[in-house]
């Protein structure tokens, strides 16, 4: 058994959370999103997902700062927005 590859998309504006679940869901995979830095690195500890697209510009911890921590902890892909 086969599962979708699941995403972790990352972005503090809700409605382009929304496009980004609606038409990664569409295209079979699983989609988790955070709305902040901190949220974003909890889920990736937790649900370990396949890969990470991730917002630069975002208040309080910028992309970035998630990018260092997430490459200190392991190699999950990321794709930087």
């Amino acid at each position: 058994m086969q599962t979708e590859p699941l995403v972790l998309a990352v972005d503090d504006e809700p409605g382009i959370l929304r496009l980004i679940k609606l038409e990664l869901a569409s295209q079979r995979f699983r989609v988790m999103t955070a709305e902040s830095g901190e949220e974003a690195l909890r889920a990736e500890q937790e649900h370990h997902p396949d890969v990470v697209l991730l917002d630069t510009m975002m208040p309080g911890m910028d992309g970035i700062e998630v990018m260092r921590q997430l490459r200190a902890r392991g190699d999950v892909p990321i794709i930087m927005l």
